[in-house]
């Protein structure tokens, strides 16, 4: 995302554990398209569910800009 250095994760093993957790795994086995920001405390900032497609890249970095400056 445009050279922000910040941590990433992804749910590839075990397959489905994180997106379990976060309640974002489909019955079919495979996970629903989301985003969550979390702070530094480990408090979510922000979740959404996307219907198909890439997730808006300016509504993303607003959400962590907001972060930064709070």
């Amino acid at each position: 995302m445009g050279g922000i250095n910040f941590p990433m994760l992804s749910d590839f093993y075990p397959h489905g554990a994180v997106c379990t957790l976060y309640d974002c795994l489909r019955p079919q086995g495979f996970p629903k398209r989301a985003v969550f920001i979390i702070d530094k405390q480990g408090v979510v900032r922000f979740a959404k569910e996307y219907e198909k497609g890439i997730p808006e890249n300016p509504e993303l970095l607003a959400e962590l800009d907001k972060i930064n400056k709070g």
